[in-house]
């Protein structure tokens, strides 16, 4: 805003065009940014709320202040919390191209050893000499190496976790790809309370007429942090094909689309509604 305008709202503002004015500066400064206003000028606003309907919009807005900058220190807890559950897939996805790898590598020297019997032979001494993290080894039909990530365990314990031989059990729980879904559902949960919070806090600002660009701003930037794309189009969501790879290989793509498109996650009513009612004051009916 330059320093025309800063005066001109000044001598023929109105009232809320001046608490707006106050609401900014204050903005700034919270947010380590410079002061639009000197001493002067902001003393000069402040003092200017003499009537009883501009003392009213004075401390609506200074209210609105408190409220939005209360909320967006939540939005900005939650913004870690989100982005620290995508850390967490994205470790998984980093395990899961390495065991890939790992498969395939191995695949390439078995694939020298031209008798099978042999190959057979060398490729189940292997599989049994060292599991990978999160993941089982077998050995194919044609004498290859097979790390599987999705599989089915025993378990013998009862509801307390002691050992009971009689309570016989198959789980997935110990496979990489039932805890990489588990981190996905994670990180999902936590961006639709993201976007239902930040989006509940955009409307409060547009209803309270408390339309502070410093606020929006930084609302818009922590947005921006979360549609980052941190993964390869190999694992996300919104991408239906693989690059590089053959075209009768896209029929594997649904397999891997573990990264979440947080575009496409929408606003959740009863979430927003809620962070409304407990941290902006109302609820949207």
């Amino acid at each position: 805003m330059s320093k025309k305008d800063i005066s001109k709202i000044l001598k023929q503002g109105t009232a809320k065009q001046r608490a707006l004015l106050l609401a900014e500066d204050i903005a700034r400064a919270k947010h380590n940014k410079d002061k639009i206003l000197t001493d002067h000028e902001f003393n000069e606003i402040t003092d200017s709320f003499n009537k009883p309907n501009e003392i009213k919009i004075y401390n609506k807005f200074r209210r609105a202040d408190r409220v939005v900058t209360n909320a967006l220190l939540n939005l900005q807890g939650l913004k870690f919390e989100t982005l620290m559950n995508f850390a967490n897939l994205r470790g998984y996805l980093i395990l899961w191209y390495s065991i890939e790898n790992t498969e395939q590598i191995v695949n390439i020297i078995l694939h020298e050893v031209k008798d099978k019997k042999e190959r057979k032979r060398i490729a189940e001494k292997g599989a049994k000499g060292g599991q990978l993290l999160l993941s089982r080894n077998t050995v194919d039909e044609e004498a290859y190496l097979e790390i599987d990530i999705d599989f089915d365990t025993l378990e013998m314990s009862d509801e307390n976790g002691k050992i009971d031989f009689k309570s016989k059990r198959t789980t997935k729980e110990s496979g990489l790809f039932f805890l990489m879904n588990n981190v996905k559902m994670d990180a999902i949960n936590s961006a639709t309370r993201f976007i239902s919070w930040s989006q509940a806090l955009e409307d409060f600002m547009e209803e309270e007429g408390f339309n502070v660009k410093t606020y929006k701003d930084l609302l818009s930037s922590m947005r921006g942090d979360l549609n980052r794309p941190l993964f390869t189009q190999k694992y996300r969501q919104e991408k239906d094909t693989f690059i590089g790879f053959p075209k009768r290989a896209d029929r594997l793509k649904s397999k891997y689309s573990i990264a979440p498109n947080i575009e496409a996650i929408e606003v959740n009513k009863d979430i927003y509604n809620q962070f409304k009612r407990d941290f902006l004051g109302g609820e949207d009916e």
